[in-house]
């Protein structure tokens, strides 16, 4: 008896339209390098282009916050990223909106520092996120401890 070899596997076209979009949230804390590091692998491995958005809701005024965040778009700059910093009042919303107006295939976010009690009780990013992005591919990095 001889055998047949395995069928070829079947590759879909992606579900998007173009070159893939690639989106990463960034802040001014040094998890985000971590993000815009992950974000840029993505974007690399899709072929696609990389954007780098921090969502500024107000003016910080914690030590060292303009300087961390200059420093973590910088980084997205020198992988390729083209930076933006978009005002915003409601973050989701905001997050959503500027994916779907930028045509981003593809979100990378940090996972939630709350805890699952503070997640059920006031509702995480990443879902509300979700919610609202209809259609795009959403990337949450875990906490490396």
């Amino acid at each position: 008896m001889s055998q047949q070899p395995a069928p070829e596997p079947e590759y879909l076209p992606p579900p998007w339209v173009g070159a893939a979009r690639v989106m990463v949230c960034v802040g001014y804390n040094p998890v985000s390098q971590r993000l815009i590091q992950r974000a840029a692998f993505l974007a690399n491995a899709l072929g696609g282009d990389l954007l780098a958005v921090h969502f500024q809701i107000g003016e910080s005024d914690a030590p060292g916050y303009q300087t961390m965040l200059q420093h973590n778009l910088e980084i997205a700059r020198r992988l390729g990223a083209v930076v933006k910093i978009e005002p915003c009042s409601v973050l989701a919303q905001s997050i959503a909106q500027f994916a779907q107006a930028n045509r981003v295939t593809h979100i990378v976010m940090g996972e939630s520092a709350r805890s699952r009690l503070e997640e059920v009780r006031r509702g995480s990013l990443v879902r509300q996120v979700l919610g609202a992005s209809q259609g795009i591919d959403i990337y949450i990095v875990a906490d490396p401890a």
